[in-house]
């Protein structure tokens, strides 16, 4: 292989390993390759500095005619910035909202014992009343939903529709607690009155309608009851 063609092979950066060999033996043992290479270095060298003062040049120039449009583009981008903060802000409020009647319904909540039956399944009243609340007491939700809204469609009592929306609760199904407690028709010196309007304004909390939670705490704070003082310190949060 001659040495025009060693050094283009060089500075095309393709010289195989065998070639890699001789151009090291070349530089060792023949000064006038040696020169040649050191001339060509340079050269390319220099060509590559000019090459990139053009380039610097033709960069400025193209940039001095784009500074009017940049700033223009500027303006526009931190707009877009700023607007995105704005959004993010409002995000960041409303999941910290959230956040917040989460932990504050985790502070009022307590699962509703069962005062309406006993949970011995298979004694004498062996009956969907029965079954129902066995399945509460036994935190199996989904079965006590599904029976107690068998009772509610059948006989269309008070306790079953409290119990139902409970259920509902538990299972997290809080759009459809409030639905179920929001039917209630209320009914004069029925007990379930007040246990409805404080259940409903938890599950209000979670539903992120807190006015409507205010609400209710407004009306249970009037009469007593037993959720008057929790009611009140309840409002003294959601204001």
């Amino acid at each position: 292989m001659n040495k025009e063609t060693l050094l283009i092979h060089y500075f095309e950066g393709t010289l195989t390993n065998e070639e890699k060999v001789l151009l090291f033996e070349k530089l060792e043992n023949d000064a006038a390759f040696k020169a040649e290479f050191e001339f060509q270095k340079n050269v390319k060298a220099a060509i590559k500095l000019e090459e990139r003062k053009n380039l610097k040049e033709k960069l400025i120039a193209l940039e001095n005619q784009r500074t009017p449009q940049r700033t223009k583009n500027l303006k526009v981008r931190w707009i877009s910035i700023a607007a995105s903060f704005v959004v993010f802000a409002s995000v960041g409020y409303w999941i910290l909202s959230l956040n917040s009647n989460d932990s504050l319904y985790e502070d009022y909540y307590e699962t509703f014992p069962n005062v309406e039956a006993p949970t011995v399944r298979g004694s004498i009243a062996n009956d969907i009343k029965s079954e129902a609340f066995y399945a509460y007491d036994s935190k199996n939700y989904e079965g006590a939903l599904h029976l107690f809204s068998e009772i509610l469609d059948k006989d269309k009592d008070d306790y079953a529709l409290f119990y139902k929306g409970l259920a509902l609760m538990e299972l997290e199904r809080f759009n459809d607690a409030v639905t179920v407690f929001e039917s209630y028709q209320e009914k004069p010196n029925s007990a379930f009155n007040n246990y409805i309007k404080w259940y409903l304004a938890l599950c209000y909390i979670k539903t992120n309608q807190t006015e409507k939670s205010k609400n209710l705490a407004h009306k249970l704070i009037k009469s007593e009851n037993p959720f008057q003082n929790q009611a009140r310190d309840l409002l003294r949060d959601l204001e």
